[in-house]
């Protein structure tokens, strides 16, 4: 990597320092994201994650009696569903004149912080909007969001190049809302998303939902949870108080035994109930030198041939991928 217009100092503190707090910030940007990305997955192979999927029941097995023949035949229950990486990307420029202006490591320093805050500020927005999506943003290279995965061929027909309506199983749960939200329209689609033995591990909803919810609560039960604050963090609930302060993580109640958060970024008027086991991000391996962290790397910061300006990128390939969606729900217009 070219850093021609800096000290080592400053290459140095900004690889160390500056860089891991940017993509930190990402990672904590939204509820999803942050639960997601800490059970990420690497895949160093391959143009696309393939992931096998059960898609039939298995039917050699059961009960007999006597001489009765078992069935022997081989079964294929899996289907391979296949998912291409999008790539993500945030540039960091500093223009000659900047840096012309602001010479010596301290004021470089400066300078350089104050751009990354920024920026991190701007990924963090951006990829919270595109997990939400449903990856047909930019010429369909966005991230293929929960809109994408948690769909019953209403919207997306073919995810993962398997057709929903020839597989029923890849089918999540969408119910359109009728009249105000209730908490038996949160038990329907807990229920429709619970599957063999596994339930929803979280609900993800719009502020204003959650201010709905929130209401539909007995007065004993939302006293309880105002008075003591609860957050979901990167490791779970947690009650403010003792090192949790009342602005770090996301405001949670429950349901069922389940964290409702509420995310800013969540599509409006809808009201996801998820199983978090069966959505991951799959991320491919930066090249040598550029590695950071959960599949984010830094190019470092280099001079274009054709401008005065030192120019570096943030960098990410990978996917968000459902393996299950019928363990998924989604409730949408949800006006009250």
């Amino acid at each position: 990597m070219n850093n021609a217009g800096f000290s080592t100092i400053v290459t140095s503190i900004t690889q160390d320092k500056f860089v891991p707090k940017v993509i930190d910030q990402v990672l904590d940007g939204n509820v999803l994201t942050m639960r997601l990305m800490g059970q990420s997955r690497t895949q160093s192979f391959g143009e696309t994650f393939v992931i096998p999927v059960n898609m039939s029941a298995y039917t050699n097995l059961g009960s007999y009696a006597g001489f009765d023949t078992f069935g022997t035949a081989q079964q294929n229950t899996r289907q391979k569903a296949n998912f291409y990486p999008s790539q993500m990307y945030c540039g960091v420029t500093l223009s000659g004149i900047q840096l012309a202006i602001n010479q010596g490591d301290p004021a470089v320093l400066d300078l350089l912080a104050t751009e990354l805050d920024q920026r991190a500020k701007d990924f963090k927005d951006e990829f919270g909007n595109q997990v939400y999506g449903d990856g047909t943003g930019n010429n369909n290279k966005d991230i293929l969001g929960l809109t994408a995965a948690v769909d019953d061929a209403t919207s997306i027909t073919t995810y993962g190049a398997l057709s929903r309506d020839t597989y029923t199983n890849w089918k999540a749960t969408r119910t359109a809302q009728s009249g105000s939200l209730s908490l038996a329209d949160l038990a329907a689609d807990f229920d429709a998303a619970s599957v063999a033995g596994e339930v929803p591990t979280i609900a993800v909803t719009t502020p204003a939902i959650f201010s709905i919810y929130e209401a539909l609560l007995t007065p004993t039960v939302s006293h309880q949870f105002s008075m003591n604050d609860f957050r979901m963090t990167g490791s779970g609930m947690a009650k403010v108080g003792g090192t949790l302060a009342a602005n770090q993580g996301f405001r949670a109640l429950t349901f069922r035994g389940i964290p409702v958060v509420a995310d800013p970024k969540c599509t409006s008027g809808n009201l996801f109930t998820l199983n978090e086991n069966h959505l991951n991000f799959y991320n491919l391996p930066q090249p040598s030198g550029r590695a950071v962290k959960s599949g984010f790397g830094w190019t470092g910061m280099k001079m274009p041939v054709n401008q005065d300006a030192e120019v570096g990128q943030f960098l990410w390939y990978g996917q968000l991928v459902c393996d299950s969606p019928r363990t998924q729900a989604r409730r949408t217009g949800i006006t009250s």
